[in-house]
């Protein structure tokens, strides 16, 4: 009896030995991306980056002596910077919550001198417990919804009128119930900087300065054919810290605040779907809108105050959902609606207080989508038109206004893995 009980207490003890030392499970690697290709032909000279692959909106006439439009040229490129890739990780467990991670570039580059070279899409860890999740690290902006965005061919992804781009952040999202949660983010501007007062300043030099997040509050709904969400964001920039030098040296606190609100849904159907978004938004540079601040001064040496510009945009994408032949349709509006009068400068995109600039914006956007298994052929041609005319002092474009229109037509291949 005794030698039986012993023999039961050694197996027991050794079973939870073996049991101690077996190691935890190994994180679950997968890899995914594309190699992509796109042919680009302008018919008109554009404001863009990357040679001409990021285009935002047609340039205004450029009439020479001779009275020809010297910016009514076509453009034509191909470039393959967009093919991208991607790591996803998933395990083991930390703090009771599932972890995952996520590492993610393509070859866009950092800016238009180093084209081509590896850039940081996504860098991210999440944790997930079951009534709340938290994402650390860079991702997407939160006015960017990955369920809701333009499906359109050119890699614009509908900017300077949808919001667009990554930033550092921490981001806690409460699952309220099974379909609606409220994420609540504090994050700084990255990839694509705000403007900044003083062009020898780092990028982002005046959001860093500020010493205080950009902040975020989403509450979003979402069931199998319904996607609703709204969105209120503030943000702060401290554009200048100092003026001039000793002894004539001035210190500046000013700072320029934004409120931006924005909504957007989409509805799924058997054959077509629908997104939608509407952003009325303040200082809206860093999601590369239109947009920024202005400045004010009461003498060449006084300390400049700011006021941020005002700018309305929104969007429709009408699209088809079959797994073969694919059409669909973008529609887009946005327009410069300025700030308080007696603005001495502009710090932004497409904004001004003076000469020529953009009143508003509009882009139609057909495409159509040839699939096959992996391998995609997609089509699109863009039809953007920018209406310029004289600026005031308070950034809004009064009087007679031109009508310049580009259109782009854009063959995509991609190749997915």
């Amino acid at each position: 009896m005794l030698k039986r009980l012993l023999l039961s207490t050694m197996g027991l003890t050794l079973t939870g030995l073996c049991f101690s030392q077996e190691k935890p499970a190994a994180p679950a690697i997968s890899i995914y991306g594309f190699i992509r290709n796109d042919m680009n032909y302008d018919s008109r000279q554009n404001v863009f980056v990357r040679e001409g692959q990021l285009d935002l909106y047609p340039k205004d006439k450029d009439l020479q002596s001779d009275g020809k439009d010297y910016n009514k040229k076509s453009q034509l490129n191909i470039l393959g910077i967009l093919t991208r890739f991607g790591v996803k990780i998933s395990g083991p467990d930390a703090f009771k919550a599932k972890t995952s991670a996520v590492i993610e570039g393509d070859f866009f580059g950092q800016s238009d001198v180093n084209i081509g070279l590896f850039r940081l899409r996504h860098g991210y860890v999440k944790l997930d417990w079951k009534k709340s999740a938290l994402t650390l690290g860079q991702t997407w902006y939160p006015l960017f919804i990955p369920e809701c965005f333009p499906g359109t061919v050119n890699f614009n992804t509908g900017i300077p009128i949808a919001p667009f781009g990554w930033a550092g952040q921490i981001k806690y999202t409460a699952k309220l119930t099974d379909k609606t949660s409220l994420s609540l983010t504090a994050y700084k501007p990255r990839e694509f900087a705000v403007s900044n007062v003083n062009s020898a300043d780092n990028a982002n030099a005046a959001s860093m300065n500020a010493a205080l997040p950009e902040l975020n509050a989403h509450l979003q709904y979402k069931a199998e054919k319904v996607l609703l969400g709204a969105q209120v964001d503030y943000s702060m920039l401290k554009p200048y810290i100092k003026y001039g030098t000793a002894p004539n040296l001035l210190i500046s606190d000013e700072t320029v605040s934004g409120l931006t609100a924005m909504a957007y849904a989409k509805f799924t159907g058997k054959k077509i779907a629908v997104k939608t978004q509407l952003v009325l938004g303040q200082n809206t540079t860093h999601w590369v809108m239109m947009g920024g601040y202005y400045g004010y001064k009461t003498s060449a040496t006084s300390i400049e105050t700011y006021k941020p510009a005002k700018t309305t945009a929104a969007w429709m994408d009408i699209y088809g959902t079959g797994k073969k032949i694919v059409p669909g349709l973008f529609v887009g509006y946005s327009a410069n609606n300025g700030a308080k009068a007696g603005a001495t400068a502009a710090y932004g995109r497409a904004i001004g207080m003076s000469g020529r600039g953009v009143k508003d914006l509009l882009r139609v956007s057909p495409r159509l989508d040839f699939i096959s298994g992996k391998l995609s052929f997609r089509n699109e041609l863009e039809f953007t038109q920018a209406q310029y005319g004289t600026r005031s002092n308070e950034g809004k474009v009064t009087g007679t206004t031109d009508k310049i229109t580009n259109v782009r037509f854009t063959f995509s291949t991609v190749f997915n893995f």
